[in-house]
This record gives C-alpha cells, sequence and structure tokens, in this order.
C-alpha cells in the first residue's frame, strides 16, 4: 500500500549524479512549492548544493557522486512555499538571492 502523494518536479528527483534529492512539489497534498535552489554566496568555500555521498532525507540512501542538494533562496531569503518565490534578505537579490548586492560609489557605474 502507497499512503501519500509522489509529487512532480521540473527537475530530475533522485540520488544519481545531476539530480536532486529533494522536488519541486512536496506537502501531503503536493501543493507547496519549493524556491529556487542555489549556493549560498556567503561561504565559498562549502557548495551548499553539493550532496555527493550525503545522506537523503530520512536515510533513504545516499547521493551519488554530482547529486545536487536543494537549498531554497540560496539561505539568503526566505521561501513562500504557496507561491515558490523567495523574498530576498538586504543586500540579495535574483530569483534564488544568490547574488550579492554591491555598493556603487557615485560617479561610478556598476
Amino acid at each position: 500500500k502507497i499512503y501519500g502523494c509522489v509529487c512532480d518536479s521540473a527537475w530530475k528527483v533522485g540520488l544519481d549524479a545531476n539530480e536532486t534529492q529533494t522536488p519541486e512539489w512536496f506537502g501531503p497534498d503536493c501543493s507547496l512549492r519549493h524556491c529556487p535552489s542555489g549556493d549560498d554566496p556567503e561561504t565559498p568555500l562549502v557548495d551548499e548544493t553539493n550532496c555527493s555521498y550525503a545522506l537523503a532525507a530520512g536515510g533513504r540512501g545516499r547521493g551519488k557522486y554530482l547529486n545536487k542538494c536543494h537549498v531554497d533562496c540560496s539561505n539568503r531569503g526566505t521561501c513562500d512555499y504557496l507561491t515558490g518565490t523567495c523574498t530576498c534578505f538586504p543586500g540579495y537579490h535574483g530569483a534564488n538571492c544568490g547574488t550579492r548586492m554591491t555598493a556603487t560609489v557615485a560617479g561610478e557605474s556598476s
């Protein structure tokens, strides 16, 4: 017997290379949507989206080499799971909040 649903996703979901461990849609009725994923720009020595050999949620296996973790809003914003859109923290922008804003000095173009 299967209890629950298998939610759809715009990206490949699984533990193989170039697959993401987390589906786009989730929740008991698959009505909640993850936001765009990205690597946290404040941790240049760590790639949070790298799930190579990482234990999957629920202990259901390990990601193979080049497997991807999903990181809502690059850890630099909050995700609205009803719409799947990020609200970026101050100083960050982009669909996944993965771009740091740079200060522009008067008279210089960015």
